[in-house]
């Protein structure tokens, strides 16, 4: 049986990066709060929701009309599309109730590289970020899946996802 584990790392950005970093944090934030909105009022015409497939190939042209959204990885958006598709159903299966519109007043935005990011001794490859300084406080073990880049208050972390 594999099992799914993850590890925080603390992230040490510079300026530019943090800048980066909060970009993508606010577009990821946009996108998901965008596309739920749309579901909103398509549910209310059609007593139907739109799913993954339907809101990421809207993606491309959702990024011609607003151009912020290119400075974001492209595979961190479809995440977004995809976190929102599992947070709908949830809410039917589990009755975990309707997803909710993020705040931007919290400082605890995040986005997930599920592939292009690589992580190497005392930094982490973010796609459009670059290299960035981390720490490492325990090795580096199985076989990695996907990166998370969250923010608490003023400092950035990477969960990093992995099979073992």
């Amino acid at each position: 049986m594999l099992v799914q584990k993850g590890f925080k790392y603390r992230l040490r950005p510079t300026k530019e990066q943090k800048q980066k970093l909060l970009q993508h944090g606010g577009n990821a934030r946009f996108v998901y709060n965008y596309f739920l909105k749309q579901n909103i009022d398509y549910y209310n015409k059609t007593k139907k929701f739109k799913f993954y497939h339907e809101l990421a190939t809207s993606l491309p042209k959702l990024k011609q009309e607003l151009p912020f959204l290119k400075e974001s990885f492209s595979q961190s958006l479809q995440m977004v599309t995809r976190h929102l598709d599992k947070a709908l159903k949830d809410s039917f299966k589990k009755e975990k109730g309707f997803p909710s519109f993020k705040k931007k007043h919290f400082l605890n935005d995040s986005f997930t590289c599920p592939q292009k990011y690589r992580l190497g001794n005392g930094f982490v490859f973010i796609p459009k970020i670059g290299e960035v300084k981390w720490i490492k406080h325990r090795p580096l073990e199985g076989k990695p899946k996907s990166i998370t880049i969250s923010q608490d208050g003023n400092n950035w972390y990477c969960l990093r996802r992995f099979k073992c």
